[in-house]
């Protein structure tokens, strides 16, 4: 599993364990995707922006 599955998934479970509806979870692994630097030039930026509170 890729580092990236792994996050998507935790903060799904993250935002699910919170009470967060569909959309909600949604929209943050939509945040993530979006966030995602496809050069690969800084895969540590993915990581930090992806765990920013949406609630």
């Amino acid at each position: 599993m890729s580092d990236l599955e792994k996050l998507v998934r935790r903060r799904m479970q993250e935002e699910y364990a919170k009470g967060s509806s569909a959309e909600e979870i949604a929209k943050v692994v939509r945040d993530i995707f979006n966030s995602v630097d496809l050069s690969g030039k800084w895969p540590g930026a993915v990581a930090a922006r992806a765990t920013t509170d949406h609630g």
